[in-house]
């Protein structure tokens, strides 16, 4: 399969820069809090030519969350360049900082319009797919990356890779496990719960914070809730991802 023509996260990062450029500001503009940073993210995804094919979290464990000066989990959309399948081949050097994480990935049946419980949620889902999720965070300067200005980038949102869909009720999702290998050396361990402890309630989480932010969530629409295991950065080898129940991925970076 062929490469994506140009990096998601190189357009949108060009949107912020653009941004800052006209307003005089600096790297988290406009976000002296939450709501401010996802409002300042909402006008830019508007600003980007591709479909928003659905959603995703990050940040959803206490761990992260800490680590960027935040109380809770982040979000932000994912667009239909981006989208790949299995087999893929991604170059390492059409990216800034490609990270790669596990994550587990849901489709919708319906439209969503309203905030919903973890409870309600099951009815709503058509199937789940095995997700990898390759963030690209593309930061002057790195260590300097806060909760606010990853929500104003668009929580680095670039590329995800998904697998074969599986009927959500042919397993409990919480007892997922995950391990991504490179070139046969496990890189990746993670398990469903890292995700704020229950798939569910991420998920929750994640639809509810899009509708606030004033993104459509629809039918259709790829939800997915956060990394299973750590984040880590993107070296070149085959790589290839056991999700148990939830199958298997492989794709490779040159």
């Amino acid at each position: 399969m062929k490469k994506a023509l140009l990096s998601i996260s190189l357009v949108f990062s060009t949107l912020v820069v653009a941004c800052v450029s006209s307003n005089g500001q600096i790297e988290n503009p406009a976000a002296n809090d939450l709501e401010s940073a996802y409002q300042l993210q909402y006008q830019l995804v508007q600003r980007v030519a591709y479909p928003i094919i659905g959603y995703k979290a990050g940040l959803t464990s206490e761990a992260g969350q800490n680590k960027f000066g935040v109380s809770e989990p982040v979000a932000g959309a994912l667009f239909q360049q981006g989208l790949a399948f299995d087999r893929y081949v991604y170059l390492l050097s059409d990216h800034t900082n490609l990270m790669l994480e596990t994550e587990i990935g849901f489709i919708l049946n319906q439209n969503i319009t309203q905030l919903v419980t973890a409870e309600q949620l099951p009815a709503m889902i058509k199937s789940v797919v095995p997700v990898i999720e390759l963030p690209d965070l593309r930061f002057e300067n790195p260590d300097n990356i806060t909760g606010h200005g990853l929500i104003v980038n668009n929580v680095g949102s670039n590329s995800v890779l998904v697998g074969k869909p599986i009927d959500v009720n042919s397993l409990d999702i919480n007892q997922i496990t995950t391990e991504l290998t490179r070139n046969g050396k496990t890189v990746i361990e993670g398990k469903a719960t890292d995700a704020m402890g229950d798939q569910w309630q991420a998920l929750a989480w994640l639809i509810n914070r899009s509708l606030k932010s004033g993104y459509p969530v629809s039918e259709g629409n790829l939800l997915i809730t956060g990394a299973l295991g750590p984040m880590i950065s993107a070296e070149r080898g085959q790589y290839d991802a056991d999700f148990g129940k939830l199958g298997i991925l492989a794709f490779s970076i040159r």
